[in-house]
């Protein structure tokens, strides 16, 4: 069965099964075991499921990815990480709890598609990257860097952008002296599937704590064509939506562009002097440079321009931002923040939980406390939350 079935309420199922989870443009697709089971409500906010023999061992194999799929008396589904589930099982015998939180949806299928697929790739090729570092440590000292895709083993899709992105992150800090005060970094990602990196990749979310403390008022700039829009699944859109909250999370002002041809500018960093770092689309690993010449500095302060001055977030609040982002996307959102609330007691480890060391689910925990809290969180709270 496709993942993105699971919350159809007639689809049949036997004890246990394969879930698909789609591929995308860089994801390869993944499969899930799943495991069903009729579950009683117990009290409010959980359902109790009562495992069987044959359901912990099969949710042990450390081969396999699997979920438990509850099933109400309503037929709605719900999904909880087989291998959480499994160590509940171990300290607390009978039935265990699944939170209502985790009912099959948009948001909940955006962030077991994400973490499936990124986890995949990126254990399938964690040798690979660990023999990339020294290729990346050479390259650290030059002034422009084209990442040599030769110079590193075969890597997947996934991986060569985690590589690229490593390397950019690094390469920016390395250049903070370029920079002024009030910067706009300009980023590349128009679908949720690319910015999804800002919700699990360990590195990044460590790199927006890092540049967020060093610059007390930034932007961070997206073009995102309405044919993206049009072309993405709501599950994908949501990712995106929570990727751009993040940012605001951390006090990182979203710019939005719809203009076609700022997609196919690089991504950099503005301030007196430009920063470019580019990994996405880049013809190598990475494309990166301390100080962009005169005629592209001209380029990127012209599309920096027209980005802050046509933004479609013109709202002077974070909310107000993301209500408008919201809109844009096709987003519901008081659905999304009403799912958040529900979440935020919760988190998300018990629906997705990823077994890379590159991954963490501290961004999505952050993005889903910020967004459930947003009206009460102010200044240095909101990237605590």
């Amino acid at each position: 069965m496709d993942l993105t079935a699971l919350g159809d309420e007639r689809i049949a199922q036997s004890s246990s099964g394969r879930l698909q989870v789609p591929a995308g443009r860089a994801y390869r697709g993944a499969e899930i075991a799943a495991h069903y089971s009729k579950a009683g409500q117990a009290g409010t906010g959980m359902l109790l499921v009562a495992p069987t023999a044959e359901m912990l061992a099969g949710m042990s194999r450390p081969d396999r990815r699997s979920l438990i799929v509850a099933v109400d008396q309503d037929e709605r589904h719900y999904v909880a990480d087989g291998r959480r589930f499994v160590e509940r099982a171990g300290r607390r015998s009978g039935p265990q709890a699944v939170p209502l939180a985790n009912v099959v949806d948009d948001l909940t299928v955006g962030i077991i598609w994400a973490t499936a697929n990124a986890d995949s790739a990126l254990l399938a090729d964690d040798a690979q990257l660990a023999r990339s570092r020294a290729y990346m440590v050479q390259e650290e000292g030059r002034s422009v860097s084209r990442g040599a895709v030769d110079e590193v083993p075969v890597l997947n899709p996934v991986a060569r952008q985690w590589l690229g992105s490593r390397f950019c992150s690094g390469h920016i800090i390395r250049n903070f002296h370029q920079l002024g005060s009030s910067p706009l970094f300009w980023t590349r990602e128009q679908q949720g599937e690319e910015a999804a990196s800002w919700l699990l990749w360990s590195h990044k979310f460590e790199y927006l704590r890092h540049t967020s403390s060093r610059f007390a008022d930034m932007r961070r700039g997206f073009c995102i064509p309405e044919s993206e829009v049009k072309a993405s699944p709501r599950y994908e859109r949501v990712l995106l939506l929570l990727a751009m909250a993040l940012m605001e999370a951390f006090g990182i002002r979203i710019v939005l562009s719809a203009e076609p041809e700022h997609a196919a500018v690089e991504g950099f960093v503005l301030a007196r002097r430009a920063v470019v770092a580019n990994w996405l689309d880049s013809p190598g690993l990475w494309c990166v440079e301390a100080s962009a010449s005169q005629p592209r500095l001209g380029v990127y302060q012209r599309l920096a321009g027209e980005a802050i001055a046509g933004t479609l977030l013109n709202q002077a609040t974070p909310v107000g931002r993301l209500a408008a982002l919201a809109d844009y996307l096709d987003v519901p959102w008081g659905w999304l923040r009403r799912r958040c609330g529900e979440l935020a007691a919760t988190g998300v480890d018990d629906i997705a939980h990823p077994r890379s060391r590159l991954l963490s689910t501290r961004g999505l925990n952050t993005v889903i406390r910020y967004v459930a809290y947003i009206d009460v969180l102010e200044g240095d709270d909101r990237a605590r939350c």
